[in-house]
């Protein structure tokens, strides 16, 4: 009685303490201290900055970031090209985030910019949410004398005037004006691309920063290598498909929609014939140029030049030159990109009410987007030597698109070349993007009206030559084939699903096809028969192949899974151990002429040992631990000797902490699988002279019966 009521007495005292325990944890973790450095590492920059080495660094980090800003500009403006927005967004994109990630980056050398797969997918949301919100209806009102005869005020001519019907009253001798006008539904604001654009940037930033706040970069390791090659290419023919009409000088209808491109290919074919010779020359030119650039003359340049030269920097001043001193603009009817302002936009509020629209697009980009960051940070990381947080990466992405969407940016993130690109230039830290962004700062202030007479081809050309890089992914193909083959199912159907539906359903179909193949390669898991061969001393088993299996000595038969013995691979684990047992026993029927004849019939027929390697289960689950179980008690019944053999510490700690032993001996477990086999063949001899004794005694009895 005494004993219980001190055990109450404890369990009271514990359960008081638990509370106590909770507050202390929450004072410790929630200490002013470790709030302050953890409001201090979501802005690395105020470690960073205090130690930068103004002597060391200040000069390589000045030459690389101005160098920098020469690549960035033709590349921001192709992005905004891509986009569907104004040319000169693309150099806000270029100057406002490499901005912020100089305030809230963990890497020195990454650098955030634009990229033509992640700016189509957006164009390919702002297209929905254009088609989506634009819900016009035509108008007509009959004026007499143009003039409104209801509130006696005359009728202004505005850009919403389709057109003007006019007419003759002979009986009242009056004019009368038929104006039709475009309306909008009520309430409806005009939606402009790059309103959709800052809006996507928002809410991704607001998603990276929630998947960083709960630990979800682990789930960039479900965007495997093969699904997200396969989903580049398919991208890449996205992307080419949609510079082919700036390419061409032709004006097609945009499509949106599961199947897009198919419809975008059969609009290009039905205006091939409207094809501007003069663009389409000046577009192979620009790509003839930069190939034979960046194929021919770079690798012989780079051993004369420090730098490398920036060949679509001197294509885009060529370009401006011929077509400003040229008039190819108006001569030709070659499309130039047009007004680009000089000034800097003031900050503004996202279009919050889009949200809905565009929330599955978005999420969409934004885990691409996160895959691309981290993947190169782990270039970077590899490459520099340093060690980079994919959870602070997360949130210096969040954070960098979530204050960058209130200026008129669209998506970024970051490019191995672009990363690369500032140390090739002797750029050693954060302060090489700073006065990147300050030369395009003087970019839009100095040279923006230069920039008009930039031609649209010479852009799509541009876009275009860039993905060659990205089409080499498919000499990956060669690896995969025919050792891999389901990685290049992987592949085939990322590729497909992104060219066939869309990038956006694509991607989230191929990831969704990846994660298939992973359950179903874990329900249906190899399985081997073991054999020791005479010759080898080493005593290892080995993986036996079904050529060799007549060669395999002995009655024991080892059999083992690679794969988790759980609910989803029970029934594979139990079809293929009596398959196993079928073809060991058959293996033994073919038996000599002599050892037949010698077969006694009243000696009951002898069953093989089975000995289950339990190696080969990284896990198993209850309803696997119950299948050992049921597998040992059936192929007792039926005279087949059965034990385990190598389970790892975790299945060991299962077998004594659950009823496992209730069921199957300590002695029928054993630490090797050596030990097993020759626990077996014991147990077999022992077998094997009971039985010779009880036959001879038998024939004994018999004969003295005679």
């Amino acid at each position: 009685m005494q004993v219980r009521d001190n055990d109450s007495q404890k369990f009271r005292q514990q359960t008081s303490e638990y509370p106590q325990r909770a507050v202390n944890a929450i004072r410790t973790k929630c200490s002013p201290k470790r709030i302050g450095r953890g409001i201090i590492s979501l802005f690395p920059i105020l470690h960073w900055l205090p130690r930068y080495n103004f002597q060391r660094s200040f000069f390589g980090d000045l030459s690389g970031g101005l160098t920098m800003a020469v690549f960035a500009l033709p590349q921001g403006i192709a992005m905004a090209a891509v986009t569907g927005v104004d040319p000169v967004y693309g150099i806000y994109t270029a100057i406002f985030p490499t901005f912020f990630y100089i305030i809230f980056g963990n890497s020195k050398h990454n650098s955030l910019g634009g990229l033509a797969i992640l700016s189509l997918m957006t164009k390919s949301a702002i297209d929905q949410v254009t088609i989506a919100q634009a819900k016009p209806f035509n108008e007509t009102m009959v004026y007499r004398n143009f003039t409104d005869m209801e509130n006696g005020t005359d009728i202004v001519m505005t850009d919403d005037v389709l057109f003007v019907n006019t007419s003759f009253d002979s009986d009242t001798n009056e004019t009368i004006q038929a104006i039709t006008m475009e309306r909008w539904t009520d309430g409806f604001r005009p939606v402009k691309p790059i309103h959709v654009a800052t809006t996507i940037m928002f809410l991704s930033g607001v998603i990276q920063i929630l998947m960083a706040i709960f630990k979800l970069d682990f789930f960039a390791c479900y965007f495997c290598e093969h699904v997200m090659s396969g989903f580049v290419v398919g991208g890449c023919v996205h992307v080419f498909f949609a510079q082919l009409q700036h390419i061409l000088g032709i004006q097609i209808k945009q499509q949106t929609g599961a199947g897009y491109l198919y419809y975008t290919v059969k609009e290009l074919m039905s205006h091939i014939h409207e094809t501007k010779l003069q663009t389409l020359a000046m577009s192979t030119c620009s790509m003839a140029f930069l190939l034979f650039g960046k194929e021919v003359l770079a690798p012989w340049l780079a051993k004369v030049f420090i730098y490398p030269v920036p060949f679509e920097f001197i294509l885009v001043v060529i370009s401006i030159t011929a077509t400003r001193f040229a008039d190819l603009s108006t001569r030709h009817s070659i499309s130039v990109v047009g007004f680009i302002p000089t000034d800097f936009p003031p900050p503004s509020l996202p279009r919050f009410d889009l949200i809905p629209s565009i929330f599955l697009n978005t999420l969409s980009i934004s885990v691409f987007a996160m895959v691309i960051h981290l993947t190169v940070a782990r270039i970077v990381e590899r490459r520099y030597e340093y060690k980079i947080s994919n959870t602070m990466e997360l949130y210096s992405l969040g954070f960098v698109e979530v204050f960058s969407s209130f200026f008129p940016v669209f998506p970024v993130t970051s490019g191995s070349a672009r990363s690369i690109l500032g140390a090739a230039f002797k750029g050693s830290t954060q302060i090489t993007s700073l006065f990147s962004a300050l030369g395009l700062v003087a970019v839009i202030f100095y040279i923006a009206p230069t920039l008009e007479y930039l031609p649209k081809c010479v852009l799509a050309s541009m876009v275009v030559v860039s993905l060659k890089a990205m089409f080499d992914k498919m000499m990956e193909l060669r690896q995969l084939w025919p050792m891999f083959k389901t990685d290049l199912i992987i592949w085939l159907v990322s590729l497909s699903a992104t060219i066939l539906i869309d990038m956006s359903q694509g991607l989230i179909l191929a990831i969704v096809f990846a994660l298939f193949t992973t359950i179903l390669r874990n329900q249906c898991p190899r399985w081997h028969i073991l054999s020791k061969s005479g010759e080898e001393q080493s005593g290892t088993f080995r993986e036996t192949k079904k050529k060799d299996l007549g060669a395999i000595e002995g009655h024991c038969c080892v059999f083992r899974m690679d794969g988790p013995l759980i609910f989803t691979s029970t029934r594979r684990f139990t079809k293929s151990v009596n398959m196993c047992i079928k073809k060991f026993e058959k293996r033994k029927g073919f038996v000599a002429m002599e050892d037949i004849c010698k077969w006694d019939d009243r000696a009951p027929r002898e069953r093989c040992s089975l000995v289950i390697d339990c190696s080969g289960f990284p896990y198993v689950d209850y309803l696997g631990l119950t299948t050992l179980k049921t597998t040992y008690s059936d192929y007792t019944s039926i005279g087949v000797h059965t034990v385990f053999a190598s389970p790892k510490v975790e299945l060991l700690k299962m077998f004594e902490q659950t009823d496992f032993h209730k069921t199957i001996p300590i002695g029928a477990v054993f630490p090797s699988v050596e030990q097993a086999v020759l626990a077996c063949e014991n147990q077999r001899k022992r077998l094997t002279a009971c039985i010779s004794t009880v036959t001879t005694m038998t024939d004994i009895d018999d004969e003295k019966n005679k």
